[in-house]
C-alpha cells in the first residue's frame, strides 16, 4: 500500500490470552500513525497455533474458507482508503467513519488527466522527478487520445508509444520506455481504484531499450565553447553549462546552487559539500578555476533559468559553434566525469564522491567511453618494457 495510507494488517490474540482450550480474536489493525490506531473485530477466534504469523493466515483444516474472508475484508476496507485518498481526505479515523457512513460524497475525478495532475501536486515528489511526471502528461495532452478513463484502452496506449515516436524520432526507446514507466504509475492506481475495468498496460509490450552512450565534448571543445563569443542568454546558458563542466553538478543541483551556504574552504580549496536533490547523496566536489571565474563574474550569484529554456538554448550554443553531438544539461555532468577528470587520471573511487553516486558501477560506466588514459598508460608501459 501507498507510504500516503495506512498500514492494514491483522493481529491475532493481541493480549495474549489464547490457548489450546480458550480461543482469542482474530483483528483488523489499520495503522494510522504512531499515536492513531484502531482495531476491528472480524468475528473469527481461534485457539492458540492456529494461527500463522509470519503469513497473516490461519493455519488449520478449514484455513481455505477463512482465509478468503479475511482477504475479503482487508480488500474492502484497503478499498476505502483507496478511495479516500483519490478524493484527496487525509487518512484519519474521523474521515474514515464519515467516509463509509456516506458524510463524504465520493466523487470519481472527471478524466485520467485531471487524476494524473492532481496525484502529480500530492504525492511530495522532488522536483526533478515531478518535472519529469510533468512532461508525460503534457505528452499524453498532446496525443489527444487520451483523456477519459474510457480512453484507456490498450489499443491507445499502442498509438500513444507510436506518436512519441513520430513527434520527435530521435527519441530513444530507453526515453520512450521512461514515458511509459511514469505514466504507468496512475494507470495501475486509476486499475486498484476500480475507475477502469482492465489494465491497458497488461496487454502492452514496453520494451525496456537500451539508452545511447553519451558523448562528453573533448578538451578542444570544451575550449572553443569557453572562448565563443557569446551574448545575452546565450553567455549566460554558456556560463551554466561550463560551471558544471567543473564541477560535476547536475542542472537541479546547479539551479539550487548556493555560494554561500554550501561551499567550504580547506588547504588553501573551496569545495561544494551538497547533497544531490536526485538521490539525497552527499557529495564533495572540488570549485576550479574555470568555474569560480564563472561565480566572480555573477557575483557568486548563478542566473536561474528553467530546465527546458537551459536545453533549448543549449541546442542553440550547439548549432551554433558546429557540434557534432548534442548538448544537454547531462553531457556537462558528463564531460565533467571524463574529460576533467578521468582523462587527468582522478581515480574512480575519489570521481564516485565528487558526483555523489551511491554505488561505484555507476561511476564506472563513465571510464568504459575513456581511450585517452588507456593511450597514455599504454605509452607510459611501452617504454618501460
Amino acid at each position: 500500500m501507498s507510504n500516503n495510507l495506512p498500514i492494514i494488517r491483522f493481529v491475532f490474540d493481541r493480549r495474549k490470552k489464547a490457548t489450546d482450550k480458550v480461543t482469542s480474536s482474530v483483528e483488523l489493525e489499520i495503522y494510522f500513525s504512531r499515536n492513531q490506531r484502531r482495531r476491528l473485530s472480524t468475528g473469527i477466534k481461534l485457539y492458540a497455533g492456529q494461527w500463522d504469523d509470519k503469513l497473516h493466515a490461519i493455519n488449520r483444516t478449514d484455513g481455505i474458507l477463512i482465509n478468503a474472508r479475511l482477504t475479503e475484508i482487508y480488500k474492502r476496507h484497503e478499498q476505502v482508503f483507496y478511495d479516500m485518498y483519490a478524493q484527496g481526505l487525509t487518512a484519519t479515523w474521523e474521515n474514515y467513519e464519515l467516509f463509509i457512513k456516506g458524510e463524504v460524497k465520493k466523487e470519481i475525478p472527471t478524466s485520467f488527466l485531471s487524476y494524473m495532475r492532481k496525484r502529480i501536486e500530492e504525492r511530495g515528489l522532488r522536483q526533478s522527478t515531478k518535472i519529469s511526471q510533468i512532461v508525460a502528461l503534457e505528452a499524453l495532452a498532446r496525443f489527444g487520445k487520451i483523456d477519459s478513463f474510457a480512453s484507456l484502452t490498450s489499443a491507445n496506449i499502442a498509438a500513444f508509444d507510436i506518436f512519441l515516436r513520430t513527434e520527435d524520432p530521435k527519441r530513444s526507446q530507453a526515453t520512450i520506455h521512461n514515458y511509459h514507466k511514469r505514466i504507468k504509475v496512475y494507470v495501475n492506481e486509476v486499475y486498484a481504484l476500480e475507475y477502469i475495468d482492465r489494465n491497458p498496460y497488461d496487454r502492452f509490450n514496453d520494451k525496456r531499450g537500451k539508452h545511447k552512450p553519451r558523448k562528453p565534448l573533448t578538451s578542444e571543445e570544451l575550449k572553443i565553447l569557453r572562448e565563443a563569443n557569446l551574448t545575452g542568454k546565450l553567455d549566460r546558458v554558456r556560463d551554466l553549462f561550463v560551471f558544471c563542466c567543473y564541477t560535476g553538478l547536475a542542472y537541479c543541483d546547479m539551479n539550487t546552487f548556493d555560494y554561500y551556504k554550501d561551499v567550504i574552504s580547506e588547504g588553501g580549496m573551496q569545495y561544494i559539500d551538497g547533497e544531490r536533490i536526485k538521490t539525497g547523496t552527499s557529495f564533495l566536489a572540488p570549485l576550479l578555476q574555470p568555474a569560480l571565474q564563472i561565480l566572480e563574474k555573477y557575483n557568486y550569484k548563478l542566473p536561474s533559468i528553467s530546465d527546458q529554456k537551459y536545453n533549448d538554448y543549449l541546442h542553440v550554443i550547439e548549432e551554433k559553434l558546429d557540434f557534432r553531438k548534442p548538448l544537454t544539461s547531462h553531457i556537462a555532468r558528463h564531460t565533467f566525469a571524463t574529460t576533467v577528470c578521468l582523462a587527468n587520471d582522478i581515480p574512480i573511487a575519489t570521481l564516485s564522491r565528487m558526483l555523489g553516486h551511491r554505488h561505484i558501477s555507476t561511476t564506472e560506466i563513465y571510464a568504459k567511453v575513456m581511450d585517452t588514459s588507456v593511450k597514455r598508460y599504454a605509452e607510459r608501459l611501452n617504454g618501460i618494457i
